[in-house]
């Protein structure tokens, strides 16, 4: 009876607090903070941010946008504001913690949502995607999500023949897929590579299906056959050798964009000791003590130092960070990617690594924003997400300090901000 009674009250408690984060016909006003749009221009000195229905309406300065009457505003004065993160090569819906097996649309859910929390609002998630994924892509075209948008892929496509790897495109085709992805691959000589036959038939049926193909590769001589062959997006830095002035030209060509992924070279060996990052409070603010707890093995760590891949991996990193300047350098497209939502490859907070990493490697702050917003949403083809422009998505992050000064301060994140609703710090 009691419960009865308040009941109205807390309705009309929820719908005030709804209403002060959007006006009745939806518009929102962020103003006084430094924009930077994610297209590589100027960045906008005490800036105006004008949403409407979660959607960005216009950017400029306050003196060249009108402000309506009744917008709610949002004070930001002294921030900056950049696009949300796009990771244009992630997993998601299988881990939990450290472990894989755990797919699930719950678990694709928790994923999205850690993914937000850390300021990735858009993930291309490249490979291992079922059915359970499918209707959870309703919310890209909606305000009402507390997690990142996604794009799929389905399951990547293997096959000893043309026949094999064709059925494979025929299951993702009738699943419903954004992308498809292939391996070329021998995993440093233990397993057979995908043959140039059937990665060819590969390409080109899914081409006449009206997909574009992410590659997954290692060496330059497999980069530049793919080239070749027509793949749409190279998926991981090439990690064996320099890439030559062959493979520039071709890649320049082609226009097709190029995803380093430094965290998944560094995933492979740095548990062979404590990583550094363990003690790290914005690691921390998602992962605990009980999740490492089995990465801080000494037995473990020992078989991960000894393994062949950590230390080969560990060894081309260079070649592959010296690789992604040299690219950058030639004005090839940079696309951000991590390969994170494998177990130990930590959603959200290695995302925010492998940016210190493109930095190390010798890119601009600029450079690395413009990876992860323009370049990512233009060269993969994501709708209405990217730059903050009007008619896209308004998707952002609010900072307390200047990434443009040093990378590490997107971590520094104010809010985060989806479809114009701001994300919850916690879940």
């Amino acid at each position: 009876m009691h419960l009865l009674r308040f009941l109205p009250l807390f309705f009309l408690c929820t719908l005030a607090c709804k209403s002060q984060q959007r006006s009745a016909d939806g518009y929102q006003a962020f103003t006084g903070a430094t924009i930077i749009d994610g297209s590589g221009g100027t960045p906008i000195p005490d800036g105006v941010l004008l949403l409407q229905n979660g959607k960005v309406v216009a950017v400029g300065t306050q003196q060249n946008v009108t402000i309506p009457t009744h917008a709610i505003r949002h004070d930001v004065t002294g921030k900056t504001i950049i696009p949300g993160i796009i990771n244009a090569h992630g997993h998601v819906g299988d881990v939990q913690g450290i472990e894989g097996g755990h797919y699930s649309a719950q678990t694709i859910k928790d994923n999205l949502a850690l993914y937000a929390r850390y300021g990735i609002t858009t993930v291309v998630s490249l490979g291992g995607d079922r059915e359970a994924a499918v209707p959870l892509r309703a919310v890209n075209d909606t305000t009402a999500t507390q997690r990142a948008r996604m794009f799929i892929a389905g399951e990547v496509i293997t096959g000893n023949t043309p026949a094999e790897a064709l059925e494979v495109i025929d299951k993702n085709h009738a699943m419903g897929v954004d992308f498809m992805k292939i391996r070329v691959d021998d995993n440093l000589g233990t397993s057979p590579k995908m043959t140039k036959e059937v990665y060819r038939a590969v390409i080109k049926r899914s081409h006449e299906l009206g997909y574009k193909i992410a590659t997954h590769m290692y060496y330059l001589d497999d980069a530049k056959k793919l080239l070749d062959a027509g793949t749409d997006l190279l998926a991981h830095s090439v990690r064996d050798l320099p890439v030559d002035s062959a493979f520039i030209k071709s890649i320049q060509e082609k226009k097709v964009p190029y995803c380093p992924t430094f965290t998944r070279e560094l995933s492979t060996y740095v548990y062979g000791d404590t990583a550094d990052f363990f003690t790290d409070p914005f690691f921390l603010r998602a992962y605990d003590q009980t999740t490492i707890q089995p990465l801080l093995d000494p037995a473990r760590q020992a078989q991960v130092r000894n393994s062949k891949s950590a230390k080969t991996y560990k060894q081309q990193l260079p070649t592959a960070m010296a690789n992604l300047k040299t690219l950058s350098d030639a004005g090839v497209p940079i696309v951000f990617g991590t390969d994170s939502g494998i177990p130990t490859r930590f959603m959200g907070y290695f995302e925010h690594l492998e940016m210190t990493m493109m930095a190390d490697a010798g890119l601009t702050p600029m450079q690395i924003i413009v990876s992860a917003s323009k370049n990512a949403a233009e060269y993969l083809g994501l709708k209405d997400v990217g730059t903050l422009s009007p008619g896209h998505w308004a998707d952002f992050l609010v900072l307390d300090a200047d990434p443009l000064v040093d990378i590490r301060n997107v971590r520094k994140m104010e809010s985060v901000y989806i479809g114009g609703e701001k994300v919850a710090d916690k879940p």
